[in-house]
C-alpha cells in the first residue's frame, strides 16, 4: 500500500537535513529579497490518519498551500506509514513561490513532510518540536486520527497549540466527545463552513426583536441531505445559542421549545432547510436546494408574508480554514 508521503509534492531529504536545508533555500545571491516573502504568522501542523486516501491527502495539501498563501505559514504534514520497515522516519521538503498581479505581491511557502511510525507519540511530538518555529502560534489539523489516538496527543503533541481542528463531516468518530484539555481551543470544519447560512438566516432575524421571535415558539427543525448531517447539528446549536440570549431566558417560551434534527427525504429538491413553528399562524422558514447555491426564505412574523429569494455561496475550503482556527 502507497503511503501517503510517496503521493504529496516535495523532495526527499534525510530528516535532519531538513532544518539546514530550509535556512539555505530561500538564498538565492547577493541581493536577494526572497527571504522578506517568507515570514511566516504561524505553525500549522496537518495530522493524517492511515486511512485517509490518496485523494483525501492531496485536496487536504492543496487547501492548505492555498490558505498559506493568504495566512504565510510554516507547513507540517504528518503522514503515517504502512510499513515502518526499520521504524526511521521519512522527511521531503516542498517550497514554492507565488505571485500575484505585481511582484509586490510575491508569497512563498514552505512544507515539511513527516513519514513517523504511527505508535512513537511521544517520539513524533519531539521531531515536531524541532520544525516548528517556535517563537509562532501552532494550529492542529487532524483528518482521519482515530480518536484513541489524539488522546495519546494531549499530553505531547498538543501542548500549547492555540487551536485543534477537524471535519465532523469526514470523521469517522464523534471527536467533539473526547475529553479535550481545553475545548474552546477547539473547533469543526462542518461549523466553519456554516458561516453563509449563518449570515443569511441572521441578517433576516436582526429585523425582529429576540421577543418576539420568542414568544409562542414551539419547534425549531433543521432537516438536512445526507451529506450535511454535520451542518445541521451545528444549526440547531447556533438556533439555540441565539435564542437563549432572550433577556427572559428563565421564563422564555423558547427554552421550552421543541428543537430537532431530521434526515429529508432522499433526492427531495432541498439540501437544508429551517423551520420555526408557533402557537398561532406564524412562522419562518428557510431552505437551502440541493442544485446551486441558491434558495428561499418565507416569513409571516409580521403584518404580511414575505418571500425572499436567497443566495449561499460556500466557502471555499481555505477560508473555512480559517474561519475554523481563527473564530
Amino acid at each position: 500500500m502507497t503511503d501517503l508521503i510517496d503521493v504529496l509534492p516535495g523532495i526527499e531529504l534525510p530528516v535532519g537535513d531538513v532544518t539546514r536545508r530550509l535556512a539555505t533555500m530561500w538564498e538565492s545571491g547577493p541581493g536577494s529579497s526572497l527571504s522578506e516573502f517568507r515570514a511566516s504568522q504561524m505553525n500549522l501542523v496537518l495530522h493524517f490518519g492511515l486511512d485517509v486516501t490518496e485523494a483525501e491527502a492531496r485536496e487536504r495539501f492543496e487547501t492548505l498551500i492555498r490558505f498559506a498563501q493568504r495566512y504565510p505559514s510554516r507547513i507540517i504534514v504528518l503522514c503515517p506509514l504502512h510499513d515502518a520497515g526499520d521504524g526511521s522516519m521519512q522527511a521531503k521538503l516542498f517550497s514554492q513561490c507565488y505571485i500575484g498581479e505585481s511582484h509586490r505581491e510575491m508569497c512563498c511557502c514552505e512544507a515539511l513532510l513527516l513519514g513517523y511510525k504511527s505508535e512513537d507519540c511521544g517520539y513524533l511530538a519531539n521531531q515536531v518540536s524541532i520544525w516548528l518555529e517556535s517563537d509562532l502560534p501552532t494550529y492542529h489539523w487532524f483528518s482521519g486520527v482515530p480518536a484513541a489516538r489524539i488522546e495519546k496527543y494531549f499530553a505531547n503533541l498538543l501542548v500549547g497549540v492555540r487551536r485543534s481542528v477537524y471535519d465532523s463531516s469526514f470523521e469517522k468518530e464523534d471527536l467533539s466527545q473526547l475529553d479535550w484539555p481545553d475545548p474552546a481551543r477547539v473547533n469543526d470544519l462542518a461549523k466553519a463552513r456554516l458561516l453563509p447560512v449563518r449570515q443569511t438566516i441572521g441578517q433576516y432575524l436582526s429585523g425582529y426583536g429576540i421577543e418576539k421571535l420568542c414568544r409562542g415558539l414551539k419547534s425549531v427543525t433543521v432537516s438536512h441531505s445526507t451529506e450535511l448531517a454535520s451542518e445541521a447539528r451545528h444549526l440547531i446549536d447556533w438556533l439555540k445559542d441565539c435564542l437563549s440570549d432572550c433577556d427572559r431566558c428563565e421564563t422564555c417560551p423558547a427554552m421550552d421549545a421543541a428543537f430537532q434534527v431530521l434526515a429529508c427525504e432522499s433526492g427531495g429538491e432541498c439540501s437544508l432547510e429551517l423551520d420555526f413553528g408557533y402557537d398561532d399562524d406564524r412562522y419562518f422558514r428557510w431552505r437551502k436546494f440541493s442544485e446551486g447555491n441558491y434558495g428561499e426564505m418565507e416569513a409571516h412574523l409580521g403584518s404580511h408574508v414575505e418571500r425572499i429569494p436567497t443566495r449561499v455561496k460556500p466557502l471555499a475550503p481555505e477560508s473555512a480554514l480559517s474561519e475554523a482556527l481563527f473564530f
